[in-house]
């Protein structure tokens, strides 16, 4: 009987490990189709396509086209929170820390060419699918906690909790403005070099507030 049940949980463990590398491929495939088309213009046959799947193995994952919608904001809730959380911890942490930081910051703005045209498409299905609403909600408190956290050890003994939230909110907020900027008029509006005049600006003001 043991061995049947080792046998029997191996079996287990081998094929939820295989469904969440396919709803992962899935995933991936589905953002790289939003990425590149838009929700309304990307269909369940896109996705298959990309993800070299059949319609049953897609429905057998997601039951709509939404569902991996709501996937991929809850998987960056999850990890593209916590990335952005390790490195700018790293970079606060290091000596040089304000080329640590500035660095950092680039690093997001790359990553926000590619994904805040996806939170702009996001914002506005929110207003009419309440799914995609609460998902899109969380995602974004993340974000501010996230920002909030990482201000929070420079910034408590001096500032309220309401006001590092308030003061997480609006950096989060310049962030999002900064790459709609950026992909509207790259050439006058390039974040990256919008971020290393701000840091350059900014940083005796961190340095008051580390010392």
């Amino acid at each position: 009987m043991s061995s049947r049940r080792k046998s029997d949980g191996s079996k287990g463990a081998t094929l939820g490990r295989r469904a969440a590398e396919k709803r992962n491929q899935i995933r991936k495939s589905a953002y790289q189709c939003f990425r590149d088309g838009g929700f309304h213009e990307t269909t369940v046959d896109t996705i298959c396509a990309r993800a070299n799947i059949s319609k049953g193995s897609f429905y057998w994952h997601y039951p709509s086209k939404q569902d991996v919608f709501v996937d991929i904001l809850e998987t960056w809730t999850r990890e593209v929170m916590d990335q952005l959380y390790e490195q700018f911890e790293d970079a606060v942490m290091d000596e040089d820390y304000l080329v640590e930081v500035t660095e950092a910051l680039a690093r997001e703005i790359r990553r926000g060419r590619a994904i805040v045209p996806l939170w702009l498409e996001f914002t506005v299905h929110a207003t009419r699918e309440p799914l995609i609403r609460e998902a899109l909600a969380k995602f974004y408190r993340r974000a501010r906690t996230a920002i909030a956290e990482m201000l929070r050890p420079a910034l408590e003994p001096h500032r309220s909790e309401a006001q590092i939230k308030g003061i997480a909110a609006c950096i989060f907020g310049a962030y999002c403005g900064l790459i709609i900027q950026d992909l509207s008029d790259p050439e006058r509006a390039d974040a990256t070099v919008s971020v290393r005049h701000f840091m350059t600006a900014i940083g005796p003001t961190f340095e008051q507030i580390g010392d």
